[in-house]
């Protein structure tokens, strides 16, 4: 009985550490940090509640992963309690080839649907003048009127990306700060 109680302790307290892996994590970039309603995004990562509505996390994925998935954005108070996880729905449709005219050629044709009331972000077309590919995910942290507000939960917080039920975290966890003045 003593042996089932202490791998069940071990597997919590290792369950637990894989959550701040600081291992080199593969799959995303480091993750973004910006105020969208700043015109001027702070250098040292430090946010003013007095200026800001809200915080947009975002990475990139380092290779296509098809099909539908989810990453989920784990947010760590200052005291390191995790306050929130926001989910990011995303497809990558696989390229289907569509020939097109005589000279035959190929293009993507995505998919898109949607999950759980939370709009599914298309990756892996292309968009833009030069055609470069998408392949960033983003969600937004309310700041304004939530109890980071209200209950002061002012300091420097942390972010950690999961993709779909994975327990090692795929980029590099990324520190903020937010504060009153």
């Amino acid at each position: 009985m003593k042996r089932v109680a202490m791998l069940l302790v071990a597997a919590g307290i290792a369950g637990a550490a894989s959550a701040h892996d600081t291992r080199s994590p593969d799959g995303c970039s480091a993750i973004e940090v910006t105020a969208p309603g700043l015109k001027q995004q702070p250098r040292d990562g430090r946010y003013s509640t007095r200026k800001i509505l809200d915080l947009e996390f975002g990475t990139r994925l380092a290779r296509p992963v098809y099909g539908d998935h989810v990453l989920r954005f784990k947010v760590f108070t200052p005291s390191g309690f995790l306050y929130q996880e926001l989910n990011a729905p995303f497809t990558w449709p696989k390229p289907r080839r569509v020939h097109k005219g005589d000279r035959g050629e190929a293009q993507a044709v995505p998919v898109a649907s949607y999950s759980s009331g939370l709009p599914v972000q298309v990756l892996g077309d292309y968009e833009g003048r030069w055609g470069r590919r998408r392949d960033t995910l983003t969600a937004r942290l309310p700041v304004a009127g939530t109890s980071i507000t209200m209950s002061t939960l002012y300091g420097r917080w942390m972010v950690l990306a999961f993709l779909d039920d994975q327990t090692r975290p795929c980029s590099p966890p990324r520190r903020f700060t937010i504060h009153s003045k």
